[in-house]
């Protein structure tokens, strides 16, 4: 395996476990404004984002910090302040997420939910924009492959919040989260295929991926059908771990083409990426962090249903 794209596995690796981990977070911001219809659904839908302080935009930044390393054509383009926009938003998700958390009577409003679902969705789809702009070597932001990934990011979060709320909160809401994932499938799987498709014709002869794109592929459609069918049955805790795992090869698929196609189209500096990761932090930190993240996704994943006082407003 040719260093460079060793050098470029572990960002990537660490751009899919904050995709992965933070995926729920982002999802319950988008989909509240649709499901909830009062304060204390509202409520309920926050205190699913407990407890903020998950570690998960570590693994974001960190990846961004080697990638910024190992590419430096990246620096003094506009393509770099296209970069700090995205993590801008990443960590703005963060900020208001924790807002959410310690001011749930202010958040709690329709105005607010709706301001959470909207910077959701803008700063997703733009994450998704991004990351695959870095690809495609012609110097544009706005490409067709791109414009679908954003669009498939922000649905494939919103599909595993709905999920995840449908686990954790009592109905009717919970209920509502469960139609949310069913209404909305098509819609994530048709934006899916066209990036998929759209990417692999974009990028040609220098994506290698041969047969693990389609058999990747494959698996990612088994598996999403898998959780329609379990979430359809009304088993949404199975649905939800075949969401995940077919979140899994969905991404396994993208970031294949970061080890691959990004050492074709931009210089890789190794020495660079070795001097700086000499100045952060040892890896007894990144062990620790690694586990107090996996330590909150399981709680995440087997905390008791959240309930809440429900009446009929309407």
């Amino acid at each position: 395996m040719e260093a460079s794209v060793v050098a470029l596995l572990l960002p990537s690796c660490f751009f899919a476990l904050y995709l992965v981990l933070e995926a729920a977070d982002w999802g319950l911001c988008l989909a509240a404004p649709l499901v909830a219809r009062n304060r204390e659904e509202n409520k309920a839908v926050l205190s699913l984002l407990r407890p903020f302080l998950d570690g998960n935009e570590l693994w974001f930044f960190m990846g961004f910090f080697m990638l910024s390393l190992c590419l430096p054509d990246m620096h003094g383009t506009g393509m770099h302040g296209w970069y700090v926009t995205m993590l801008t938003l990443v960590a703005g998700g963060a900020v208001l997420r924790m807002g959410a958390v310690f001011l749930t009577k202010l958040f709690s409003s329709p105005v607010m939910m709706k301001a959470l679902g909207v910077f959701a969705l803008a700063a997703l789809f733009v994450t998704g924009l991004l990351g695959t702009a870095i690809l495609i070597d012609d110097g544009g932001v706005f490409t067709l492959p791109g414009v679908f990934c954003g669009a498939w990011t922000a649905l494939a979060c919103f599909q595993i919040g709905s999920l995840y709320g449908a686990v954790k909160v009592v109905n009717p809401l919970g209920e509502r989260f469960r139609a949310a994932f069913l209404v909305s499938s098509v819609l994530s799987v048709l934006a899916y295929i066209i990036f998929a498709v759209t990417l692999r014709v974009t990028l040609g002869e220098i994506w290698e991926a041969g047969g693990y794109f389609w058999m990747s592929l494959i698996a990612t459609a088994l598996l999403f059908a898998a959780a329609f069918i379990l979430t359809r049955s009304r088993h949404p805790e199975a649905g939800l771990a075949a969401a995940y795992a077919s979140a899994f090869f969905a991404m396994a698929i993208y970031f294949s083409a970061y080890v691959m196609v990004i050492p074709e189209i931009h210089f890789v500096d190794i020495t660079s990426l070795k001097a700086g990761m000499d100045a952060v932090p040892g890896t007894a930190v990144l062990v620790a962090a690694a586990v107090w993240s996996l330590g909150v996704f399981l709680w995440r994943l087997f905390r008791k249903k959240v309930t809440y006082q429900w009446e009929d407003h309407i």
